[in-house]
């Protein structure tokens, strides 16, 4: 039996550019935009209850964001993606709800290392181990302005590399207990490393689809996200979460910003 703990570490204010790719380059900035129209969506960690290891995927924001505002080049990234959570609603709290200590996780796994899915990282540091994709790592240390490496600066992020395995829309994944029933599936275009999600057990499977997609809208019509590396990537990407979401023996494909998508425990 695995479950799958869906949580909710905050929420992210941002331009509907940001979900939804806009023929202005510029637009998921926000600049010369109304600021009216933005929108809240979620930010989400998963907790993976497994025979084999406890396994953590993101960690969300930094619950300190409840009562001071991240300061990363002069607060400009804060107002393109606004960050919002609750005193309660870090990763460490997420955890303790369900009886768990980071000491007694397996491993933390990033989607990628944007802010959002890296700032709760302190929440959580005594865990033994974190990982994230080689190529994404590379990337982080060549992008100064996108990757904020100071917050994982107290931790040892380790390096995972794809297998060609045929396996998601560009044949590459990592398995992580070499079983299939943990797959971390490269799933590019928001950017290189990127990798999704796919937990299967007993003929079943569900897809953490991390930001290949960021809502259910997003699946359904293809809409590739605001910000990208490669849209040619980030299509093949979103076709395949399509193709998945419309496979029955697929429960679910739960992108990480999905406001649609409640707190919820899912058993395979």
């Amino acid at each position: 039996m695995i479950k799958i703990h869906i949580f909710h570490t905050g929420k992210v204010i941002v331009d509907p550019a940001i979900p939804y790719k806009n023929k202005n380059p510029f637009a998921f900035t926000g600049l010369f935009r109304d600021p009216n129209n933005k929108i809240t969506l979620a930010v989400s960690s998963y907790l993976i209850e497994h025979p084999k290891g406890n396994i953590l995927i993101d960690t969300g924001w930094d619950s300190k964001y409840a009562y001071e505002r991240p300061s990363r080049f002069f607060g400009i990234l804060d107002k393109i993606s606004t960050a919002s959570i609750q005193k309660n609603e870090g990763i460490d709290q997420k955890l303790q709800s369900v009886g768990i200590r980071p000491e007694e996780l397996k491993c933390v796994f990033f989607s990628h290392l944007d802010f959002d899915h890296t700032s709760g990282i302190r929440l959580v540091k005594n865990a033994p181990c974190f990982k994230a994709s080689a190529q994404e790592l590379k990337d982080a240390d060549s992008n100064f302005f996108r990757y904020a490496k100071d917050t994982w600066k107290d931790v040892h992020i380790q390096p995972f590399e794809f297998a060609d395995s045929g396996i998601g829309p560009v044949g590459r994944s990592y398995d992580v207990f070499n079983d299939g029933s943990i797959q971390l599936i490269n799933t590019p275009g928001h950017s290189h490393g990127h990798c999704s999600v796919r937990v299967e057990a007993n003929g079943k499977y569900i897809i953490l689809a991390g930001d290949a997609a960021y809502t259910q809208r997003s699946i359904r019509e293809e809409i590739i996200p605001g910000l990208t590396v490669s849209s040619r990537s980030a299509k093949q990407s979103i076709a395949w979460l399509h193709q998945c979401a419309n496979d029955p023996t697929c429960l679910l494909v739960a992108p990480n910003h999905d406001p649609e998508i409640n707190e919820q425990t899912i058993v395979l």
